[in-house]
């Protein structure tokens, strides 16, 4: 039953940000408030706690540098108190695969190899002269730029999760 929930969960989000680019609050709020409660009944629920805020404090940090949007950082901190720690770890470990491989389909499809090594370099540079900050242009609101959506990425680490446990 609990595999259903999280199944269910992990489409919904995929589909969601694929469709609209945004993964919806109520969606990232329920998957919490649930993950929590179940963890509370079933066992496990200090992981499930310490893994949503630990995911929270990562993604806030990653969104304070304009490298993924708050959908994201309330996506992972869901997925913590979902998951619990060892299964949290996993599934980011995939989403990450899979959303790099993503990126790399889109950069290819949209002929932005050149263009996205030079961004890198001019990342690396300004983290090197200003610090680490968001750059003004390259970060995740620039529409101009390629961007994939980690919502399916995430959801497919998810999916994988709980087919592997």
């Amino acid at each position: 039953m609990w595999e259903s929930f999280v199944l269910a969960f992990a489409v919904t989000v995929a589909v969601a940000d694929a469709w609209s680019r945004k993964i919806p609050r109520e969606l990232t709020t329920c998957g919490l408030v649930v993950g929590l409660a179940y963890h509370l009944f079933q066992g496990g629920f200090w992981s499930a706690l310490s893994t949503a805020c630990l995911a929270f404090g990562l993604g806030l940090g990653l969104y304070e540098l304009r490298a993924i949007g708050g959908g994201d950082v309330k996506l992972v901190s869901s997925m913590g108190a979902i998951l619990g720690f060892q299964h949290w770890v996993l599934a980011v470990e995939v989403a990450i695969t899979i959303g790099g491989v993503m990126a790399l389909a889109a950069v290819i499809q949209r002929g932005a190899c050149r263009q996205t090594f030079r961004n890198m370099g001019r990342l690396i540079r300004y983290f090197f002269t200003s610090g680490l900050g968001p750059h003004p242009e390259i970060q995740v609101k620039n529409e101009s730029l390629v961007r994939v959506p980690f919502g399916v990425a995430a959801a497919l680490g998810t999916i994988c999760t709980v087919v592997l446990r």
